[in-house]
């Protein structure tokens, strides 16, 4: 029992990397760096060009409250 379910593993694993969208398989693992890579630096760029300071101010300018 024990050698069918580690064969039955075996086989979905080798199914599962030929999927050309699953983030696991070993030929995107460096493609899913490089993403995560640029999405952060992305958003970091949001964070420093967004001033937060001015929050309270641009809310209470452009919102109207009943």
């Amino acid at each position: 029992m024990s050698n069918l379910l580690n064969e039955l593993d075996k086989t979905i694993r080798l199914l599962e990397a030929e999927i050309p969208a699953n983030p696991s398989a070993p030929q995107n693992e460096p493609i899913e760096k490089g993403l995560q890579k640029s999405l952060k630096d992305y958003f970091k760029g949001l964070e420093n060009a967004f001033d937060w300071n001015a929050l309270e101010q641009i809310y209470y300018r452009n919102v109207k409250q009943d």
